[in-house]
């Protein structure tokens, strides 16, 4: 997804050093209307309408986009079934052709991120991976259908971005100079698909918690859902103010957020219940246990771990994780992709077995979690990977544990801090604190993660910190830098610590 906020990707320009304004491309567009009678082939143009804007209501939305320059909408679909949408500004082109992503099985075009990228004078495109969306159940459009899991897998984003490029060539009479994917949970599994099988598709990518390895997600959202619902809902926010109260103020500031979760050593057992002690202040024995479940993660019976656990200091927010939608996403994967049986209940999980039959089944085309970006990296690719640390329904840990892949296979297969240096030479990871699913949350969750990567494909500017904003009814109440992990903000020890400018990005070490 690509929104102006971390919940699809980016909002105005905010990169520490200075803002940066793009120039336009000045252009002579072919008529629009001359598109729909374009022949290409497994391509059949709908139609390509002029659209003068300021404002534009989508089909079926309930609202109008605003502040919207001139530009076609070209609406198409790719044999069989894939439907996409190309935004192309009528003037002021920058030049450049950005791809964006999806959340979930939505199975619907995103409005919102066509209107951000068009906003920015972009050649803009989005896909509805195939397919239609479906409930209560996310995935039954998939049951009987081996091709529409392809279009889902990595089928549908490579086909949207050589089409939507040939109809942009054609338009302005020029190929874009530049190519950007920007998206956020199945949308950074979509940049990452992108970056493994076809390298030479994007100049950059921004992939935003990502939904990748789906088979193993997809059981440990089961196992969390599982556990999570043993717990009572308010003793969830109970527990995140003892992880707060114990390891809030270790990165020298006392802020409600957690720079680096991974180093505090908070146990379930603190909260337990002590004789005489009222059951609504402590956690009963059962919830010790379902908690540690869910810092543990996903394993087999044997100690074999599926899907990493999730970090201290998410635990408020896995009231999202007790409900019934992440777990009906979830268990499509495996009813309806993997295991071609509607009746099947996830409640029934065999852990043991389960995850290895649905890898066996649909793993190559779902999982896409390969460390080999060799070629991406090789034609001048760049990555920018980030991740909210209070993220409910994808866990950080996956992300950084691959993150940590990269950096092993691009070195002497350890991810040593040599090897985690060598490797921001392309790809960088950005951990937010604070930072709910693609946003939201008390932490730094609006941030231009397309403007650094601009800078860094297009002037070799590397992103040594992004400066990140929270607002509260509008109004930004704080700001903070994202740094490349594994460096981590600290407060300096004066000043406003609402502030970015009271913090430094430092080696984990410091704290």
């Amino acid at each position: 997804m690509n929104r102006v906020s971390l919940r699809g990707g980016c909002a105005a320009l905010l990169v520490l050093g200075g803002a940066f304004t793009q120039p336009a491309w000045s252009s002579a567009p072919m008529d629009c209307a001359a598109l729909a009678r374009l022949h290409l082939p497994h391509v059949q143009i709908h139609s390509a309408a002029r659209i003068d804007g300021p404002t534009f209501t989508p089909p079926g939305a309930p609202a109008a986009l605003t502040d919207l320059p001139a530009f076609c909408r070209v609406d198409a679909v790719i044999a069989p079934a894939v439907h996409f949408e190309l935004w192309l500004p009528l003037a002021d082109w920058n030049g450049k052709f950005e791809g964006t992503g999806n959340g979930g099985y939505s199975g619907a075009i995103v409005y919102t991120a066509l209107a951000t990228g068009l906003r920015r004078h972009y050649a803009t495109s989005s896909t509805d991976m195939g397919h239609t969306a479906t409930t209560p159940d996310p995935g039954s459009w998939a049951l009987g259908h081996p091709e529409l899991i392809l279009d889902q897998g990595f089928r549908a984003q490579h086909e949207t971005a050589v089409s939507s490029k040939e109809l942009v060539r054609r338009f302005y009479g020029r190929a874009a100079q530049r190519s950007y994917f920007v998206g956020c949970s199945s949308g950074g599994w979509q940049g990452l698909t992108e970056a493994q099988r076809y390298p030479h598709e994007y100049d950059g990518i921004v992939a935003g918690a990502p939904a990748f390895e789906v088979i193993h997600l997809h059981a440990g959202t089961l196992w969390t859902h599982l556990a999570a619902r043993e717990i009572s809902p308010p003793k969830l926010r109970l527990v995140t103010d003892a992880v707060l109260a114990k390891c809030d103020a270790r990165d020298g500031v006392k802020d409600g957020l957690l720079q680096d979760p991974t180093r505090c050593d908070f146990s379930p057992s603190e909260l337990a219940c002590r004789p005489g002690q009222s059951p609504e202040s402590c956690l009963l024995p059962a919830e010790v246990v379902a908690l540690q479940r869910i810092y543990d993660g996903a394993h087999t019976g044997s100690g074999q771990q599926i899907y990493p656990g999730w970090p201290r200091g998410v635990e408020y927010a896995l009231v999202a994780m007790q409900g019934e939608f992440p777990a009906a996403l979830a268990s499509s994967t495996f009813k309806d992709m993997a295991f071609d049986d509607p009746s099947w209940k996830y409640e029934h999980f065999d852990f043991d077995h389960d995850t290895q039959r649905a890898d066996a089944k649909v793993g190559a085309v779902l999982n896409n979690y390969s460390a080999d970006l060799s070629a991406f990296r090789a034609r001048g690719g760049k990555l920018i990977l980030w991740h909210g640390w209070a993220d409910p329904l994808i866990s950080p840990l996956h992300t950084l544990g691959y993150y940590r892949k990269l950096a092993a296979y691009f070195s002497d297969g350890a991810a040593s801090p040599q090897a985690l240096a060598a490797l921001q030479d392309f790809a960088r990871l950005y951990l937010a604190p604070g930072v709910n699913h693609c946003g939201g949350g008390p932490g730094p969750d609006t941030f231009d993660a397309l403007g650094a990567l601009e800078q860094w494909v297009e002037h070799g500017k590397a992103p040594e910190a992004i400066l990140a904003s929270h607002a509260t009814h509008g109004t930004v109440d704080r700001t903070r830098p994202l740094c490349p992990y594994p460096q981590v903000a600290v407060y300096a020890g004066r000043g406003d610590s609402d502030r970015a400018e009271s913090f430094v990005c430092r080696d984990p070490g410091a704290l």
